[in-house]
C-alpha cells in the first residue's frame, strides 16, 4: 500500500496532495475497469438466466451503462417485473425494495383482477395459477460477488 508521510509544513502538505492527486489519477482508471467488468459479467449472468415464456416475453438485459462511479444492469421490457419476480402464486415478494409492490396479486389488483379474485387466469387458452421467478437479476449480483476478488486482483497487479 502506497504511504505518503506529511510534516506539519505547508510545502509538505502540498506535496501530500500532489501525490494523492497522482495515486489518483492511477487508481480511478483502474477501479472503472473493475466495475465494468464486474458489470459485464453480471450481464451476462442475467442474460444467461433470463427465461421468456408462458407469455412473458417481452424483456432483454441491456449492456451494462455506465453511472457515477460505476455501472449499472438494466432488464428492460414489459415483462421484467414478471421474469425477475415471478406472478401468481409463484411471486418472490419484495416489500419495499422495488419501485412497484411485488406479492401474489399485485399486478392484478391494479389490471384485470382475475388472480386476485379468482387465483388464477387465462392466457393463450392455459390456465394459470402463476409463473416461475427466473431472477437473472439475482444471478447478476451473485456472478459479480463470486468473481470480484479475481478481478480486482487481475487489474490492479498490472
Amino acid at each position: 500500500m502506497k504511504r505518503i508521510e506529511v510534516e506539519l509544513s505547508p510545502e509538505s502538505c502540498e506535496k501530500a496532495i500532489q501525490a494523492l492527486n497522482a495515486y489518483k489519477e492511477k487508481v480511478l482508471p483502474k477501479l472503472d475497469e473493475v466495475c465494468k467488468r464486474l458489470a459485464e459479467i453480471g450481464a451476462e449472468a442475467a442474460r444467461e438466466h433470463l427465461q421468456l415464456e408462458n407469455g412473458n416475453t417481452d424483456a432483454k438485459i441491456e449492456d451494462p451503462v455506465p453511472i457515477k462511479n460505476g455501472y449499472k444492469i438494466v432488464m428492460s421490457g414489459e415483462d421484467a417485473y414478471f421474469i425477475e419476480f415471478g406472478t401468481g402464486e409463484f411471486t418472490y415478494a419484495h416489500g419495499e425494495e422495488v419501485s412497484v409492490p411485488v406479492y401474489p396479486g399485485s399486478y392484478s389488483e391494479e389490471h384485470a383482477q382475475q388472480f386476485s379474485k379468482y387465483r388464477f387466469w387465462w392466457y393463450g387458452g392455459e390456465q394459470f395459477e402463476g409463473t416461475p421467478a427466473f431472477r437473472p437479476l439475482l444471478y447478476a449480483g451473485m456472478a459479480i460477488r463470486e468473481a470480484m476478488p479475481k478481478v480486482v486482483k487481475e487489474v490492479f497487479s498490472k
